[in-house]
């Protein structure tokens, strides 16, 4: 694996890793749940802790890493 390689993943690791802190700090402050622009500001976090995690298993790929994965939408329960 090359350098760049190994570097793109640990940023897409650590880009991810700050999106998912950002929920949990957002969590941390809101006291109404139903307040629109509280709705609208977790859809914003949730948004960006997709892109990030898309990011990351993208960089992942790339390089060959692959592991099913532990939260398949599509699995059938």
């Amino acid at each position: 694996m090359a350098d760049q390689d190994l570097l793109r993943i640990r940023e897409t690791a650590a880009a991810y890793a700050e999106a998912v802190r950002a929920t949990q700090r957002f969590f941390d402050r809101v006291e109404d749940l139903e307040d629109p622009s509280v709705q609208v500001e977790y859809a914003t976090l949730a948004e960006a802790e997709k892109r990030a995690a898309g990011d990351r298993l993208d960089a992942l790929t790339a390089v060959g890493v692959e592991v099913p994965s532990i939260d398949d939408s599509d699995a059938v329960g």
